[in-house]
């Protein structure tokens, strides 16, 4: 095992003995294979007489205006020439050749991953007359001069056509751990590079920097005032792969030959902000208060050679989350004291003063047991993160035909969080904990061989470790007699629930801890012959992932009254137990060639194909079980390997570019290839299955070597000397993966054409498509079918115990082990889901345009799928409501489905004036981002305990009885909730609304289609006012306004699980105030409870909050 200080510890040490070993070996490695990803762009174009006629021959000589980097080559005899590999950044083209003057063309922007044409004599076009590649940029200027609320990059790529996600930007969908879903696919299918290499966590395949740490906060970032550029690639060429959705490829600024450098202050406070839409006026306003900080400089180190880059960035963040809750007064404390006193432990306990006091009148109870009274406290719980964030890049030119570049990034955090969503609770002392630290390394080297052939190696080094731990974790429960056996990684008060009242300790889930690290080498060849430009290349990849995963460890007491919590005589409770260490890897290898084929000057082909073999996902000690998915008895005890490779994953692709006049004007592209996607480990160790009590994956089952085991509580009263809890059994519940396991794969393709309107406006509008096919989901096989529940619910099955019994069926002819090891739950990881998605994308470019830089997107799509992940938070985002028919009866409208979405960015700078006033009159400018979609889909479900089909899962759907109806201005009537209705016939005389009144032989899986409803739309305006002012010559000082929602339109999340409760009585933390009636019919309206920065998501910072105001100021020279 490995403690808290250990994730922090285990970084440096073990880049040191990789980076140190290989360093030396990398600078060798010049003149070999080839590689995946370019974080570089390339210069090209046809140089011809002032008839037309191509001129061969000609020296071409390239040079980067801000580090005096110098390329040469001859154009061939077509009179085209390509200058592959150059560093982003501002370039000129110098042709020259006997008996003709010198063609010079300036002013070229190179950008990641993009071919800029410049035809010398000809105007640069705006277009990309030699691609198909998908997607958008957004430069430095962009990047550091629109307002993102946390400053958190993340968010700009939503501003790419194609990319849908929830208003939060958080996630894809509410309570997915996928980012943004790109042109249809999962949101967990992107490739996250960092200056070309690895930037991802193989845990959850998220972005290694600014993943989500505790409720949504990005747990570090990447200062933005680093970004040179960030791009989003889809429909990308064969260099690129290990994921089918969009690769976003950041680059890192470098130093230049002039010193440039940089300060700033942000700075958030409530007192700013706008009250939240559910916060009405008399209740106090959630304090919070934020500041991001920092500062950038780079220069030279030799002029002409040796650059360097440095930026940190810092956040201290703080605040509260404002609630109610019922908690105990002395006076409820005196009534319900036993006849014997308080139980000792009890009395230790309670000396700590777990509850805060109330501070509202009245008590929760008066004096019974049932809570019939408001909340008696208003809780402000707080909650912190300080974030640092550092990167520094150096750049060396042993000549103009090598280039070697080290880039090392350092991020550090700890969040402390209240997780009342997700199993923890509101009251002060019990939050989550968490402390991360991410570093990336990376090293480049490029070699230009000869004027046709160019080499680029690189190696990455990515640690992502994070713990999540309770507050209280120094805390030893034994100090108070409570006997909980907990070793001291353990330590923490165990999570207590008494009937009525808020429960006291951390979320049950903690603690738990990993250290992801990954390697990348790639390495890539550029050779231009001809009209054909070749690129080949490798790619090696390593992920290995340590974790321990103790959930449920600090163990659980529920106690039915208060009176029975005071005698210290739990009426329930339990306590995992055993080892959960486990270490997995996976070695993946991929090869690529493609050629871009310059049939005319006006016609580009690209076409190529890729291999990837994504190494099966093992365990180093052997500690994963399978299951035989016939009998759901173990096999595979303590084994390393869970499946078969696979090596069948081919990729081909190809493109075309043609320019319609040959005047770089009009272009028309298509593409159409096939992309294969990684698989995320979390899949293995790391799921959150809500019909399993523990059971992540199939690293952690009751069997095997290190089995996990649960003990029940002890009925008799707590003392210290009798253990709390009881004998442990192995965990029944199962996980199994499909030992013929396959590669997830889409088809993606597209049509679109670029128009040149004017000198700096572009449209571009296409069509775009794809098609998923054996992707990731996870089911209950031991599931019974429609037959079973049916004869289970008339007593004609020996499996049931009478009518009304939960069926203990595995299929229609086998029955469930029932007795044996696994009796309830099996679920099942397999290949099976499809996908299809079409979208029609249209774009408008404005590009400094009498100082204004503006784009506008619209996309019409439709995303479909019988599954949106392997597995999500939400448990019906993965797992289908019939597991038996999982595609026929599940699929419908993917989690990430956003049918309409438009995004305005812009950039305007005020012309400057003459006069005496100038110094006040000039710099003024403005810039924002408009967002509006249609809201994404949901449906309705019902829980564990009120079984209405019969199958014992844990949510199932009810039946649509009548048309629905939706009020969407008014977010406390929101949906009529009257169109639904139980699964199963009640008798004539009525029933109480609960399942076991349904008539037996009724009960059926409900007629309520997957995601067939739809949550509310989305509108916000961000906007930005600023004023730069010369200090000196150099020193410029910038002041700044945002505005977040500045009209403070009210934007409201989906409902977070909306259930359908049987509830006589009017419960205002249900999403059904009226409940069920005697009929089954549902009564009463869908309540919309949340804005959409707090769904799921992260409140204050996160998008869709009420109106929000950041001031700033930052020093430039």
């Amino acid at each position: 095992m490995f403690s808290a200080k250990e994730i922090r510890m285990r970084g440096v040490s073990g880049c040191l003995r990789g980076i140190c070993m290989v360093a030396a070996a990398l600078l060798l490695a010049g003149g070999f294979a080839a590689s995946a990803q370019t974080f570089r762009g390339t210069i090209l174009g046809t140089v011809t007489d002032a008839s037309g006629a191509a001129v061969a021959g000609a020296k071409v000589t390239v040079k980067n205006a801000d580090t005096g980097l110098t390329r040469e080559v001859t154009t061939s005899d077509d009179g085209s020439y390509v200058v592959p590999e150059l560093p982003i950044g501002n370039y000129s083209v110098t042709v020259e050749k006997q008996g003709f003057r010198a063609g010079v063309v300036t002013a070229l922007r190179v950008e990641v991953s993009q071919e800029r044409r410049a035809d010398v004599a000809l105007p640069l076009p705006q277009v990309e007359s030699t691609s198909d590649t998908l997607g958008g940029i957004v430069e430095a200027r962009v990047v550091t001069n629109l307002p993102v609320n946390g400053r958190d990059y993340t968010k700009l790529i939503y501003l790419v056509p194609g990319v849908a996600g929830s208003p939060d930007q958080i996630t894809d969908s509410p309570g997915s751990f996928g980012v943004f879903s790109v042109n249809g696919a999962r949101g967990r299918a992107n490739n996250f590079l960092l200056d070309g290499t690895d930037m991802n966590d193989g845990y959850r395949n998220d972005p290694s920097i600014n993943e989500a740490g505790v409720f949504g906060t990005p747990a570090t970032i990447l200062p933005v005032e680093a970004v040179a550029e960030l791009r989003v690639l889809s429909n990308y060429e064969p260099e690129y792969g290990r994921s089918a959705g969009g690769v976003i490829n950041i680059v890192t600024k470098s130093g230049t030959n002039d010193w440039h450098g940089s300060a700033l202050e942000f700075f958030r406070n409530n007192a700013l902000d706008a009250r939240n839409y559910f916060n009405q006026a008399g209740s106090p306003q959630n304090p919070f208060h934020n500041n991001q900080f920092g500062g950038s400089l780079g220069g030279p180190i030799a002029h002409d050679k040796t650059f360097i880059f440095l930026d940190y960035e810092g956040v201290r963040e703080k605040g509260a989350e404002a609630s109610t809750a019922c908690v105990p007064t002395r006076q409820d404390i005196t009534d319900n004291t036993p006849p014997g006193g308080i139980n000792p432990v009890i009395a230790n306990l309670l000396a700590k003063n777990p509850w805060p006091q109330p501070n509202l009148s009245g008590s929760c109870i008066g004096n019974t047991v049932e809570p019939v009274m408001p909340d008696n406290i208003s809780l402000a719980t707080p909650f912190s993160n300080r974030v640092d964030s550092a990167i520094v890049k150096i750049d060396h030119n042993f000549s103009k035909d090598n280039l070697l570049t080290g880039r090392y990034y350092f991020g550090d955090s700890d969040q402390s969080f209240p997780l009342a969503l997700v199993g923890g609770g509101l009251v002060p002392g019990f939050n989550t904990a968490t402390p991360t630290r991410v570093q990336l390394v990376s090293l480049s080297y490029v070699s230009v061989l000869t004027p046709s052939l160019v080499n680029e190696s690189r190696l990455g080094w990515n640690r992502f470790a994070e713990g999540f731990f309770p507050q209280d974790r120094s805390f030893d429960p034994s100090t108070i007699g409570l006997n909980t056996g907990a070793t001291a990684y353990n330590f923490g008060l165990p999570k207590i629930g008494v009937s009525g009242f808020a429960p006291i300790g951390a979320d049950n889930g903690d603690p738990r801890q990993r250290v992801d690290t990954n390697w990348h080498y790639i390495d890539n060849i550029s050779w231009k012959r001809g009209r054909h430009d070749v690129k080949l290349g490798y790619e090696f990849r390593r992920t290995s992932i340590s974790q321990i995963f103790n959930r449920g460890f600090r163990g659980t007491l529920g106690f039915g009254t208060l009176s029975a919590f005071l005698s210290g005589t739990p009426d329930g409770g339990s306590q995992r137990q055993g080892n959960t260490n486990r270490n997995t890897f996976e070695n993946s290898h991929a090869f690529y060639l493609q050629d871009s084929f310059r049939w005319t000057r006006s016609f580009t082909f690209n076409f190529g194909l890729r291999y990837d073999y994504f190494g099966v996902v093992q365990e180093k000690h052997g500690n994963f079980t399978n299951i035989n998915p016939q009998t759901g008895a173990p096999i595979l005890l303590g084994t390393a390997q869970l499946y078969q490779p696979d090596y069948n994953n081919f990729s081909p692709r190809s493109s075309i570019a043609w320019d319609l006049t040959g005047k770089g004007r009009t272009v028309v592209r298509a593409g159409y290839g096939f992309f294969y996607d990684a698989f995320s480990q979390d899949f293995f160790m790391g799921h959150l299955p809500f019909n399993s009590g523990f059971d992540p994956g199939p690293a952690y089952s009751g069997f095997g070597p290190n089995p996990i085991s649960s003990a029940g509580a002890n009925p008799g009263p707590l003392s210290s000397s009798t253990p709390v809890y009881g004998f442990a059994f192995p965990m029944t519940d199962a996980f199994g993966v499909d030992p013929n396991i396959r590669t997830p794969y889409m088809q993606n393709f597209n049509l679109n054409v670029q128009q040149e309107l004017a000198k700096h406006m572009v449209l571009q509008v296409g069509y775009v498509g794809s098609n998923g096919h054996k992707l990731f989901r996870f089911r209950d096989i031991n599931q019974p079918t429609q037959a079973d529940i049916t004869a289970c619910d008339l007593g004609q099955s020996a499996a049931c115990g009478g009518p009304g019994a939960t069926p203990m069926i595995h299929d229609g002819s086998v029955p469930r082990f029932v007795g044996g090891p696994l009796d309830v739950f099996v679920n099942w990881q397999e290949s099976s889901a499809n996908s299809v998605y079409h979208a029609l994308q249209m774009s408008l470019r404005i590009n400094e345009w009498r100082g204004l830089t503006s784009t506008l997107n619209y996309v019409w799509s439709h995303s479909i799928d019988d599954a949106s992940d392997g597995e999500d938070f939400v448990p019906n985002a993965a797992q289908p409501n019939d597991s038996r028919a999982p595609i026929r009866f599940n699929r419908g409208n993917s989690n990430f489905d956003v049918r309409h979405r438009l995004t305005w960015n812009y950039i305007y700078e005020f012309p400057n004036r003459k006069g005496d006033w100038k110094r006040l009159t000039d710099g003024w400018g403005i810039n924002g981002i408009v967002s509006v979609q249609s809201g994404q889909p949901f449906q309705l479900n019902y829980n564990f305990e009120d079984d209405y089909d019969g199958s014992g899962e844990f949510f199932g759907r009810p039946d649509v009885v009548a048309p629905i109806v939706y009020h969407r201005r008014d977010p406390n009537n929101f949906m009529d909730l009257t169109a639904f209705a139980a699964p199963c016939s009640y008798p004539a005389t009525g029933g109480d609304g609960f399942a076991d009144t349904c008539i037996p032989g009724t009960r059926h899986f409900g007629n309520e289609g997957r995601n067939s409803l739809r949550g509310p739309n989305f509108r916000q305006f961000d906007f930005a006012i600023f004023k730069d002012t010369a200090i000196t010559e150099r020193l410029k000082v910038q002041l700044r306004a945002e505005f977040y929602n500045i009209l403070n339109h009210a934007n409201f999340a989906n409902p977070y699980l909306p259930l359908f409760i049987a509830d006589a009585a009017p419960n205002k933390s249900t999403a059904f105030p009226a409940g069920v009636g005697a009929d089954g019919r549902s009564l009463g309206s869908l309540h919309l409870t949340a804005t959409g920065d707090v769904g799921i998501g992260y409140p204050f910072l996160g998008s869709g909050g009420p109106r929000g105001i950041q001031l700033a100021v930052k020093f430039t020279f």
